[in-house]
């Protein structure tokens, strides 16, 4: 799975089957998710509680229950 910013430049991939598994490793690996492009993402119950998500689109993204 793969993570992109708004402008379509790759910000970090794994093999994880979840958006919310592939942020929460990015974040774990301090990996800068400023302008991310999380629209429509499911991340229920994920910590984002260390993330740079400035300027990130999460327009329509699943945030219930997660730790902002």
């Amino acid at each position: 799975m793969q993570l992109k910013r708004t402008d379509g430049s790759l910000i970090f991939k794994a093999n994880v089957s979840t958006m919310r598994e592939l942020v929460e490793i990015a974040i774990g690996s301090k990996i800068d998710l400023s302008e991310a492009d999380l629209s429509g993402a499911d991340l229920s119950g994920a910590d984002l509680s260390y993330a740079n998500l400035s300027q990130a689109n999460l327009s329509k993204a699943n945030l219930s229950k997660a730790n902002l």
